[in-house]
């Protein structure tokens, strides 16, 4: 099998939710599990932000009556929707939904399953302009016609962009559990990688990164920090197979 991986960006003003993670940068959603079939869409997808981002987030789904996923394709007329939250705090929601479309340029999930057929699996995650698609197929002739499909759909505002077609990455999940790591502390860790940060020598310092991403320097090292400290929890809770003494224990007797 192979993985690929592309992603569609969207401008400002092409898509309405889109804007909305656009305009709030610790808003993102991910795919839990999605079923696809050439005539319905089943999909579980974990969304956390703000509380009033995931509030807009809900009055979208509830007031949306065309297509309400951010794709690259929607102009194909939705026969039947509808959705459920199965879950709800502040700041995440699982939701739930189900759809059917009907005939038209389809959007992704349909044109995958249409050219890849039964045994369909997908990955999807949107954040900030970009919505990414993870899929497995079992030839380059399958990505060929799916890549080609998608680009003929596409409207005014949006763009793809090829990640990779390679060997399987992403389909095993690690061993942390992200959901207790909250966003903005997320988005704090992603742009210390980003800028650098971590990279010998350093290529930003945190005043530069707190300035580049336009958040207070105080504010950005009070993220980090709790984020650094969560990882190391996570790192130690995950892979310690004895606990703190013992392992002490065993690096004294080594050296």
């Amino acid at each position: 099998m192979r993985e690929f991986v592309f992603t569609v960006e969207y401008e400002r003003g092409a898509d309405q939710l889109m804007d909305l993670f656009i305009e709030n940068p610790d808003l993102q959603a991910e795919t839990m599990a999605i079923h696809v079939t050439q005539e319905s869409m089943w999909r579980l997808e974990h969304v956390t932000g703000p509380t009033a981002a995931l509030e807009a987030f809900d009055d979208h789904l509830e007031s949306t009556t065309v297509c309400s996923d951010i794709i690259s394709m929607c102009d194909a007329p939705i026969v039947e929707s509808d959705h459920e939250i199965l879950s709800r705090t502040p700041e995440r929601r699982i939701i739930y939904s189900v759809r059917t479309e009907g005939d038209g340029i389809h959007s992704i999930p349909f044109v995958a399953a249409k050219h890849v057929g039964d045994g369909l699996l997908m990955q999807s995650k949107r954040r900030t302009n970009k919505y990414q698609w993870s899929l497995l197929v079992d030839d380059d002739d399958t990505v060929g016609d799916i890549y080609e499909e998608m680009t003929d759909g596409l409207r005014d505002g949006l763009s793809l962009s090829i990640q990779r077609l390679s060997e399987p990455r992403c389909w095993v999940k690690s061993g942390f559990d992200t959901d207790s790591l909250p966003a903005e502390q997320q988005a704090a860790l992603e742009a210390a990688v980003a800028y650098g940060y971590y990279e010998t020598p350093r290529c930003n310092s945190l005043k530069e990164i707190a300035a580049a991403i336009d958040i207070p320097n105080s504010t950005l090292q009070y993220r980090l920090n709790r984020a650094e400290a969560w990882l190391a929890k996570q790192f130690v809770s995950d892979t310690l197979i004895t606990d703190v003494k013992e392992r002490t224990e065993l690096v004294e007797v080594e050296t």
